[in-house]
């Protein structure tokens, strides 16, 4: 059966290599809009079930399409992605010597024979992040490796020397919590 993942992100289309899987990716084109109605982790869900409908719909065959949100939590906000380097700094400001909440979000969609089941799951961990200086922060900036990134960081990046310690799934940080799509994938394949 023809494996989907709906994700431009190099870091999920690496981690699901990891799975051993044969898939192809398709990019969702879905808009990303958060409803101040929900949880985070509702309102990742619902993210990530846009982008898997949004591939359903535009594809056919008989598939599994995977598809992924991360969010990043401060103090109940959402920290997306920074609009700019003043916003990926003020960020990186808020996170600075304190911990904050990642959630990771899936939503899976077999399709056979034009019947649709769905599978979701989600995993957290709690982010350590060091005492930074301004001009740290701004170095890190430098590197352009903030921008496309949830709450301004990558943690397996170079940014992983600013993290003091971790509480939970490392991987729902990078942006695939692999155990959780590990078991709903072998359920279904």
């Amino acid at each position: 059966m023809k494996i989907i993942l709906a994700s431009k992100s190099p870091r999920r289309r690496e981690l699901l290599e990891r799975l051993g899987y044969k898939f192809e990716v398709l990019t969702s084109e879905k808009e990303e809009v958060l409803d101040k109605n929900l949880t985070p982790l509702e309102n990742s869900y619902n993210i990530s079930y846009q982008k898997g409908m949004d591939i359903l719909n535009n594809t056919d065959c008989d598939r599994i399409i995977i598809s992924s949100d991360t969010m990043v939590i401060k103090d109940n906000e959402i920290l997306g992605k920074p609009k700019s380097r003043d916003d990926a700094f003020k960020m990186l400001k808020k996170l600075n010597n304190t911990s904050h909440e990642v959630i990771t979000s899936i939503y899976v969609f077999q399709v056979i024979n034009n019947k649709i089941t769905e599978y979701k799951d989600y995993s957290k961990a709690l982010v350590y992040v060091d005492n930074l200086t301004d001009s740290e922060i701004n170095n890190y900036l430098d590197t352009n490796e903030a921008y496309d990134k949830a709450g301004s960081y990558a943690i397996q990046g170079l940014f992983s020397k600013h993290i003091v310690k971790i509480e939970g799934d490392y991987y729902a940080i990078v942006g695939l919590p692999l155990n959780k799509l590990y078991n709903i994938l072998k359920k279904i394949i």
